[in-house]
């Protein structure tokens, strides 16, 4: 497997680690109950996807190299709650943001 592949994983990774954020969310507002919290079960199920995924990294990369790229589910997870959550994003996250995507594309030309 290739470095991009291993890249891609991690990618992957980060998708699915940013969807259960969305779920994690979804579970908070339904919270005490724990048992009848389907959104609690959706986030475990993705996190455990995600972290599949970057295992099959790291097992053809070096960590430095992989697990950074998963800091990019920061930026997916500002997207979705904006989007689904509607919530109000300030330019100095915006910023963030941005300085986080600068980090990642950084990394990921940096691959040796």
């Amino acid at each position: 497997m290739t470095s991009t592949k291993a890249i891609c994983l991690a990618v992957l990774c980060a998708v699915f680690v940013s969807i259960a954020t969305i779920f994690q969310k979804l579970a908070g507002e339904k919270l005490p109950a724990i048992i009848t919290n389907w959104p609690i079960f959706a986030a475990i199920l993705f996190y455990f996807i995600g972290l599949m995924f970057l295992i099959k990294a790291f097992k053809h990369n070096n960590l430095t190299t992989v697990y950074p790229i998963v800091a990019s589910s920061y930026i997916l997870s500002a997207f979705y709650a904006m989007i689904i959550f509607k919530e109000t994003i300030s330019l100095l996250r915006w910023i963030g943001v941005i300085f986080v995507f600068l980090g990642v594309a950084m990394i990921g030309v940096d691959n040796k």
